[in-house]
């Protein structure tokens, strides 16, 4: 920006925005959008003096903070709209964060340390955009992270979390997931493959729950995963018709499918299946049948398997 529009900007905003370097330092009352500079070894004290002075923000940006006074902060402004907490030093999020009802924007990008966000992050009705680029350590995401209705692609950055071993998709009603959405900028599925197995991107454990747009499951996710995939839990997919094109998951335990009333086949080939719950999926369990289905080469070295409620031991098998 040029100096002379940054100080006409500056001269319009002096009495909302403000940068502050001290908390010895003046202010009008009624500033609503708040950066500040400071360092770690501030008194609480003054910060509390300092805070008591302002009534009402609407943005407020701290990039290096100890947790105490993050605490300070998540309580005393109930009503921010933008909260900017990059670049700190903090490893778990304060719990505090879910009371700012109002909050429609966070960014905790490049916090070296922090290790998980706390599920109160969940009761952030109004929040529009949550940015933790660059948080390396993160082992845990909210356990309610998911009931998306507007979502109808995987963001662009999933292919960076490579050491992710868990991933639940689920309550999305216009999420499709049948194409290489996330990746657009691979032509191919081989391209991926490459890109992602180079990236040590692989599953342990994949749930797919209520999707009802959904077709075919997702062969980007599937294709880099085919020797790590232990688990597998697919329910409530009513359009799900085929798994004929899968490639063999060569590690996969434990398979659980439910309410997928158009499947009609498994993975090509499971061979250390151990366990099979199947549950109205009139096709599938048909063609699942003991010694008669179609499909029962694939399983008959599994126990138990589970077909609508009956089980087939091993000692039947």
């Amino acid at each position: 920006m040029h100096d002379l529009l940054h100080d006409l900007a500056s001269f319009v905003a002096k009495n909302e925005c403000c940068i502050v370097y001290s908390f010895e330092q003046n202010i009008v009352p009624g500033i609503r959008h708040v950066c500040l500079v400071y360092s770690d070894d501030s008194p609480d004290e003054n910060a509390s003096k300092f805070f008591n002075k302002i009534g009402y923000l609407c943005t407020l940006e701290f990039p290096v903070c100890s947790k105490s006074f993050t605490e300070t902060c998540l309580k005393r402004f109930q009503h921010l709209r933008m909260l900017d907490l990059s670049e700190s030093n903090f490893e778990v999020l304060h719990k505090w964060i879910g009371n700012l009802k109002h909050l429609r924007k966070l960014n905790i990008s490049n916090c070296p340390n922090i290790k998980k966000l706390p599920n109160s992050i969940c009761e952030l009705q109004k929040l529009q955009t949550l940015d933790f680029d660059g948080c390396d350590q993160i082992e845990e995401l909210p356990k309610d992270m998911s009931g998306c209705n507007n979502l109808v692609s995987l963001p662009h950055g999933l292919k960076y979390v490579a050491t992710l071993q868990w991933l639940v998709i689920g309550s999305c009603e216009k999420l499709d997931l049948s194409t290489t959405q996330g990746f657009k900028e691979k032509e191919a599925d081989d391209d991926i493959q490459d890109y992602l197995i180079h990236n040590g991107f692989s599953l342990q454990s994949l749930a797919i729950l209520d999707l009802p747009k959904l077709e075919a499951l997702p062969q980007w996710l599937l294709l880099v995963s085919a020797n790590t995939l232990e688990n597998l839990t697919v329910r409530n997919c009513e359009n799900l018709k085929t798994l004929a094109e899968w490639h063999n998951l060569t590690s996969l335990e434990i398979v659980e499918i439910k309410h997928c009333p158009e499947l009609s086949s498994l993975p090509k080939s499971m061979q250390r299946l151990k366990q099979l719950r199947i549950e109205d999926c009139p096709l599938l369990s048909l063609r699942c049948q003991q010694e008669m289905g179609v499909e029962w080469p694939k399983t008959a070295h599994a126990s138990p398997i589970v077909l609508d409620g009956n089980t087939i031991s091993a000692a039947h098998n």
